[in-house]
């Protein structure tokens, strides 16, 4: 049987966890109809893309970063020839990066 001071540490541990946010990345490439598009630009927004509240970038050399304090960034992956995007909430990360050749966007 558990002990309550055992489950007070498994809990925190696991409560502690869940608040630190993985890296997120825009997938390389989508598919849209059967036909391969890939990625060639990224947004982010402070909260949903359809309030559009679209954040400037500073340019960091060959890449643009993005401080994410104090806001609810959205990640937006745009893909070359077609309209279609994906979108990735970045919670709990402290800034998102795009650009390089071949084209990354990601937060972390």
């Amino acid at each position: 049987m558990w002990s309550s001071k055992a489950l007070c540490v498994l809990f925190c541990a696991v409560a502690s966890s869940a608040a630190v946010a993985a890296p997120l990345a825009c997938p390389a490439n989508m598919l849209d109809s059967g036909v391969r598009h890939v990625l060639n630009n990224a947004a982010l927004y402070d909260g949903p893309p359809d309030q559009k509240v679209d954040l400037a970038p500073v340019p960091a050399g060959r890449v643009d970063r993005w401080d994410t304090d104090k806001i609810d960034p959205y990640l937006v992956c745009k893909y070359k020839g077609t309209a279609k995007t994906v979108t990735l909430h970045a919670k709990n990360v402290s800034m998102c990066a795009a650009g390089m050749k071949p084209f990354r966007a990601h937060c972390k």
